[in-house]
């Protein structure tokens, strides 16, 4: 009978460093302790056969990054993480991403801690109505917009007693772009309650799907570096 052999696996995320230079920057160290390392998104995945070279090269990279260097399954968990042991709250506001950003903690063993719950957004006059998103501002910037997101997050926060909001409108297509905002344009809003909004704007490429991954991956990145700023 076949046995199969146990791997010890984990993920990387390292803040400051793109996933691909980080992968260059630890090759030597990982070959030095039997390690496969591989670029994955923003993180680096590391799979070992032996417990006890897992763990020190762990260990090494811990000391060579310090705080900078963040373990675990996937950005969800590394977020839920960093949020449970803070303390803080999570909301979250949607459109373009129709609930796909808060299933990405309510996944995890351990969101009851972190998520208080979250806004689906989709049509402006529910923006306007659960969110407090003014309709002049609809009508003059668009609902995928600076302008428009942040008073999603505001809007988030205001109606939960969370202590940080996530907020996400974009065209994740195939249609619905313009000249202006092209398929794939994505705004983003991070925001601490008392605290004025964080906001990026993104141009993500691929399908309907890929753009909304995209944007769940990056707005979860938006607010790993918040908690850790």
């Amino acid at each position: 009978m076949e046995t199969r052999m146990k791997h010890y696996k984990t993920n990387i995320l390292l803040l400051g460093i793109d996933a691909q230079s980080a992968e260059i920057l630890l090759k030597s160290q990982a070959q030095k302790f039997g390690v496969e390392i591989t670029e994955n998104s923003h993180l680096l995945s590391i799979k070992a056969q032996e417990s006890i070279r897992f763990h020190k090269f762990l260990k090494e990279v811990s000391a060579l990054f310090g705080d900078k260097a963040l373990f675990g399954q996937n950005l969800p968990q590394i977020a839920l993480k960093l949020l449970q042991a803070k303390k803080l709250k999570l909301t979250t506001a949607e459109s373009c991403t129709g609930g796909l950003l808060a299933y990405q903690f309510t996944q995890l063993s351990g969101a009851s801690e972190i998520y208080d719950g979250g806004v689906i957004s989709y049509a402006n006059n529910i923006k306007e109505a659960w969110l407090n998103v003014d309709s002049q501002n609809l009508s003059k910037f668009g609902a995928v917009s600076e302008m428009v997101v942040g008073e999603m997050s505001k809007g988030a926060l205001e109606l939960s007693g969370a202590d940080i909001a996530l907020a996400a409108s974009g065209i994740a297509g195939p249609h619905g772009g313009s000249t202006q905002k092209p398929v794939g344009t994505t705004f983003i809003s991070v925001q601490q309650r008392g605290q004025k909004p964080k906001i990026a704007r993104y141009l993500f490429k691929g399908n309907r799907k890929s753009c909304q991954k995209q944007t769940c991956q990056s707005a979860i990145m938006m607010l790993i570096r918040e908690i850790i700023e």
